[in-house]
């Protein structure tokens, strides 16, 4: 003869060693997958699947929920506090043991962190529901490996973004053309305060050195003590217009940013930009900075709310170091001019 009545409650020493238990499984679930996409060269395009971004931290955040709440009887305020220790543990190991970049951390920290809510506070409605507190439908654990494979067999886009942001010079396009062409210095306390760089620190532009003149020259773009690359001119009008295609032929930006967010790799390709000089009255210019780029992910759309954020940035601290030395270079000149006026 069996009987309805429910299991006595679980211990609060029991509850707590469960929950404990519950947060290493999850660890060891989410270390072992990432590892595993990894080392596996097949596996890299996963690291910003949707799968990976958005799925596996609402099954773990709802798997340490179900261990970690025997009885049904914990707060909601549980179901909220699980995906934010689950991130936050998430983040300081990988930041401590696996090296990985404060970029690609930030990023993958608020997706992980919604997601989780969304699996933690299912699991707990899904629950609610249930006649018996010892069974659960096992289908949610098989959740992962079906969207995966249905993900796989979804062709990745490529989506062509542009980038932009402006700002209003007072000096006139010729007095800002040298500098938009080339600046053999730049001082680190040059440019303006940015979340990006003062922040999350990614290094600020240190040179950028122009080898010969007109289309087809090519520059060479210095960032912090380490990060190099080449722009190859493409469009040369003075006073109007500098155009540029990035090329990254070493993995210094990698290697001193973030090694799964490549300029030139399976997620993203930063293409070309250029500058653009309008008149808008004497001594009054528009500098508008343009970079175009493509994203290579189930999840452009969030891909490029951080590129608009991170490049842009990025674009409007180097509009500032250009607006700022132009109208520099317009004082001068025009304190020159009033001398040689009065001499």
């Amino acid at each position: 003869m069996t009987s309805d009545a429910p299991p006595p409650p679980v211990s609060r020493r029991t509850r707590s060693g469960r929950l404990l238990s519950a947060f290493a499984l999850a660890l060891v679930i989410a270390f072992s997958v990432y590892l595993l996409l990894t080392l596996s060269k097949a596996g890299s395009p996963w690291i910003a699947s949707l799968w990976f971004l958005a799925l596996l931290p609402a099954v773990l955040s709802a798997l340490i929920c179900y261990i970690g709440d025997p009885d049904q009887d914990r707060p909601d305020a549980f179901f909220w506090f699980v995906p934010m220790v689950l991130v936050g543990v998430v983040d300081a190991t990988s930041g401590l043991f696996l090296r990985e970049g404060v970029i690609c951390l930030i990023m993958l920290s608020p997706i992980w962190l919604v997601s989780g809510w969304i699996g933690a506070l299912l699991l707990r409605s899904l629950r609610r529901r249930m006649r018996s507190r010892n069974t659960l439908n096992s289908s949610f654990l098989v959740i992962p490996l079906v969207a995966a494979m249905v993900e796989a067999q979804v062709p990745i886009p490529h989506e062509q973004v542009l980038l932009t942001r402006s700002v209003m010079v007072r000096a006139s396009p010729q007095e800002i053309w040298p500098y938009a062409v080339s600046n053999p210095s730049i001082s680190p306390r040059e440019g303006r305060w940015t979340i990006t760089h003062n922040i999350i620190g990614l290094p600020r532009p240190r040179a950028t050195l122009m080898h010969g003149m007109g289309v087809g020259a090519v520059r060479a773009a210095y960032w912090g003590d380490h990060i190099n690359f080449e722009e190859d001119i493409t469009d040369w009008a003075p006073g109007r217009k500098l155009g540029w295609r990035f090329a990254f032929n070493n993995r210094s930006m990698q290697d001193y940013t973030d090694q799964h967010i490549s300029p030139d790799g399976l997620f993203l390709k930063i293409d070309s930009g250029d500058y653009t000089l309008r008149p808008v009255s004497p001594g009054l210019t528009e500098l508008t900075l343009n970079t175009r780029y493509i994203a290579k992910t189930h999840a452009n759309l969030y891909a490029r709310l951080w590129g608009e954020f991170l490049m842009g940035d990025t674009e409007e601290n180097i509009l500032t170091i250009l607006k700022n030395r132009a109208e520099a270079a317009h004082a001068r000149h025009a304190r020159l001019s009033a001398a040689a006026g009065t001499g």
